[in-house]
């Protein structure tokens, strides 16, 4: 067995807030610690059974950080060689974790995910090399239709019984790939629950406005690229410095250590519980804490 052979199967973990309790898929235990795992085992297995890839070949992908940190250790695990392309204003800690699983590390300008997306492209097509594509490859949502939707569903029924129904799964959106394959497999079981969109106040372009530079780093890249805004009932903007305050009281009140953009799905559910009540919110603990310690 591998260790690419674990990723899934992640708790959904129940986090107590006043009157309501807020369910985490405890993402950050898959083995590189981010949920960017399941997406990036999936089109690996796939280009490895299509033949696309093979053992010795170049890969290339633009990220913000997770996604190049669990392609990094795939291509570790496998025998190959990865390029990774990234804005410079990531933390220094993602940066280190990728280059300890021997990734080529190239940076562009702060928040220029278009650029790090046109160089990829433009390196791969050059050089050959395959193009994991994240952004806008539909292996990305299908990764989440087929297992972390499914995981999701069956979890909460063990908790709370057939009859029970959460009212609402919110989630802040990279690729879009997680919320649109998990939103689309709950919504088909429980055509009631609401699929609410998080992204960072800084760079609210779902909501209208301008890309601009951030400190959530995994979500808000600055394009919608695989979200579907008329599958979304509702954006909900999150302040930086609100989301590091709240990640900060997770470790300390909760005992639980998730990063910035997980602290940020917290408080959405806060925040959409305050608009609209309910119980029960279902939301994706996206990564572990460690690789912010530069950045809290």
């Amino acid at each position: 067995m591998r260790l690419s052979d674990n990723v899934g199967n992640t708790p959904l973990l129940p986090i107590k807030e006043k009157s309501f309790t807020i369910l985490g898929k405890a993402e950050f235990m898959n083995p590189s610690g981010s949920v960017k795992d399941r997406m990036a085992t999936y089109i690996f297995n796939q280009a490895e059974k299509e033949g696309l890839i093979k053992p010795g070949d170049i890969l290339c992908e633009a990220t913000s950080g997770n996604t190049g940190i669990a392609f990094a250790m795939l291509a570790a695990e496998r025998g190959y060689t990865i390029y990774i392309i990234m804005p410079s204003n990531m933390s220094e800690e993602r940066k280190q974790m990728m280059r300890l699983y021997n990734a080529r590390l190239i940076e562009v300008d702060e928040g220029d995910f278009d650029g790090a997306i046109a160089l990829r492209d433009e390196m791969c097509k050059k050089k050959g090399w395959f193009n994991c594509n994240q952004f806008h490859n539909p292996l990305n949502i299908k990764a989440h239709y087929q297992f972390t939707g499914p995981e999701i569903f069956n979890q909460y029924k063990e908790m709370y019984g057939e009859n029970s129904q959460p009212s609402a799964f919110i989630a802040g959106t990279g690729t879009g790939g997680t919320i649109m394959g998990i939103g689309k497999f709950l919504k088909e079981r429980w055509p009631g629950i609401k699929i609410i969109a998080i992204e960072p106040a800084e760079s609210p372009v779902m909501s209208g406005g301008e890309p601009g530079l951030h400190g959530i780093q995994g979500i808000g890249d600055g394009s919608k690229f695989l979200v579907d805004l008329d599958f979304v009932d509702e954006v909900i903007t999150i302040k930086t410095d609100h989301a590091k305050i709240k990640a900060r009281e997770l470790a300390s009140e909760h005992g639980l250590f998730v990063g910035i953009s997980a602290a940020a799905n917290v408080l959405g559910c806060i925040e959409w519980k305050k608009r609209h009540g309910g119980e029960h919110l279902l939301t994706i603990l996206c990564d572990r804490g460690e690789r912010y310690f530069s950045c809290l």
